[in-house]
């Protein structure tokens, strides 16, 4: 099988990202897809996509003729455990994990067509008000189906706790304070949110990654979840990183769009804003200028005002 080329954003964010690592991952895709595309008696569908991160995605054809994709991730903590929670979704709300291999952590998964973005998904008819309500109402119902109690499985990697994300933050935030003096109340804030938020009573698998971006059209299902990045957490969790994003993005916000998410997460309110506004704070620490520091400042007093 003739291998075709990585997307130029891909290799080069691998190579700035992990160095050495990226290029040793790079060097040996061609080699690692060819292998697997022979395993899995699939064949090329089309060229590799173009909008992920740090993974090749390409959709193949199943000798059998089933579409899927093979995607090989550049792993690190957020994406190692992805299997794991595909595995324990069994294509109920998300993709279906079709093949998994140990040695790469490379996946077949079912291909999702037309596999259009919610974010993109036109709603004939409606306001951009309702349309943005109705992508909301989508967004939530699917992550509150897919938190769930997680399964042990042999081979596939445990995702990471949240207990163990808190305690990395509040030492992130207070190592930053001290080379951000410009945000060190909101850094401050960040460490008793993370104190605040160890106390949840019950786990299950969430996701660090939501967004309008990562739930595509399909066949099977109207909706499906791609991409999930999880985490052993309550369900509040959830609204996290998704509140944060629509937050500073628009065109909804403040006390409808929190109100949106708690309830249609069906999770404690004060809770999704706590772990709203612990996203926020940990851009902050992480930002790499003053203009976007600016900007998700302000993200942070309008989720504490709603």
């Amino acid at each position: 099988m003739s291998f075709a080329p990585i997307p130029a954003s891909v290799r080069q964010r691998a190579l700035d990202w992990y160095g050495d690592r990226g290029r040793d991952w790079v060097d040996a895709l061609p080699a690692t897809v060819a292998g697997l595309a022979a395993a899995w008696d699939a064949r090329p569908a089309g060229d590799p996509f173009t909008g992920g991160t740090t993974a090749y995605v390409l959709p193949l054809d199943r000798a059998d003729g089933t579409p899927a994709v093979l995607k090989v991730d550049l792993q690190d903590e957020e994406n190692r455990s992805e299997p794991t929670a595909l595995r324990a979704y069994d294509g109920d709300g998300a993709v279906r994990l079709l093949e998994y291999d140990p040695d790469s952590g490379a996946m077949l998964l079912e291909r999702a067509r037309p596999g259009t973005a919610l974010l993109d998904h036109e709603f004939p008819g409606l306001r951009e008000q309702h349309v943005a309500r109705e992508r909301f109402a989508i967004a939530c119902d699917l992550f509150r189906r897919l938190w769930r109690t997680p399964v042990p499985a042999a081979d596939y990697p445990e995702p990471p706790k949240a207990a163990d994300l808190l305690k990395g933050w509040a030492e992130h935030f207070d190592a930053a304070a001290g080379r951000s003096t410009d945000v060190s109340n909101e850094l401050a804030l960040g460490v008793e949110l993370c104190d605040a938020l160890a106390d949840a009573d019950e786990i299950g698998i969430a996701n660090r990654d939501n967004h309008l971006s990562n739930v595509v059209t399909a066949v099977r299902e109207p909706w499906l979840l791609i991409d999930p990045k999880p985490v052993l957490a309550e369900r509040a969790f959830d609204g996290g990183y998704f509140l944060f994003k629509q937050q500073l993005h628009g065109p909804l916000g403040g006390t409808e769009l929190l109100h949106a998410v708690a309830e249609g997460l069906g999770a404690d309110l004060e809770r999704v804003r706590a772990w709203a506004m612990l996203t926020t704070v940990a851009q902050i620490a992480d930002a790499g200028s003053a203009a976007d520091r600016e900007a998700y400042t302000g993200v942070l007093r309008a989720i504490e005002r709603a």
